[in-house]
Formats: structure tokens, sequence, C-alpha cells
């Protein structure tokens, strides 16, 4: 059975949320600018509207925050990998969410996500708190 790709979930405003996902992707043609995209392990967030009480949520195309990025480059797919970086993940999503807050240093989001040291960034503490994310 595959992991869900969904591994945090902020609510930054009453009716906007930010979610931060982790997933195996096996290459091809990225859509967006018809480059070639490696295969590996990568981590995205988006920014999405939803309406409190609803299910329904719609995407914030272009926000500052929104986007994708290659965490480990792998030939052929590791659960291991995977696994690596859903949990630095889950252990670290306030910073990370702190990181896209104060305009996001992605060489220091990219360090995050691969164990190597990182500089942490100062976590106010009027900041929404973040949920963890439904399996």
């Amino acid at each position: 059975m595959p992991m869900p790709t969904l591994v945090h979930t902020k609510h930054l405003t009453e009716t906007n949320i930010r979610e931060l996902s982790v997933y195996y992707d096996k290459g091809g043609v990225n859509y967006w600018n018809y480059d070639q995209k490696p295969k590996g392990i990568y981590f995205s967030t988006g920014l999405y509207e939803q309406v409190p009480g609803s299910g329904i949520k719609s995407w914030k195309t272009g926000q500052p925050g929104d986007g994708y990025v290659l965490v480990t480059p792998l030939e052929r797919y590791s659960r291991k990998a995977l696994r690596l970086v859903r949990e630095r993940v889950e252990e670290h999503a306030d910073q990370i969410h702190a990181m896209f807050d104060h305009g996001g240093n992605v060489e220091n989001l990219k360090a995050l996500l691969r164990g190597e040291e990182f500089a942490p960034v100062e976590i106010d503490g009027d900041q929404a708190p973040a949920e963890p994310a439904e399996a």
C-alpha cells in the first residue's frame, strides 16, 4: 500500500491553508515548462482556499511558497528514502512553515529535507497552530 503524500497542513487564515507533501515521482516531462523532470523523492507545498467546515478546497496558483523541490534523486523507488524525508517533514513541520512565512530560503529548506545542518527560523508565538494531516 503506498504512503499518503500529504504530510502536514497549517491553517494560515480562516480560509487559507498550506499543505506539505512528500512523494516519489517516476520522472518524465514537466508540464509547466516541458523540461525533463528527474526520478526521485520530491517535497511540495501548496496553498489552498477552503471554506470552513467544507471538504472542498481550491488551489491558489502562483503564490509565494507554492511549488516543489527535488530532495533525493533516485534511479529507482526507495521506500526507506521516502520514509526518511517524510519523517523529517513531520518532525520539522513548524520550522518549514516558518521558513515559508519568512520569505523561504530554498537552500536552507533543501538542507533540512536532506537531513543536513540548516539555519533555524525563529518561530513567533502568535502563529496559528499547525495540524498534522489526516491519513
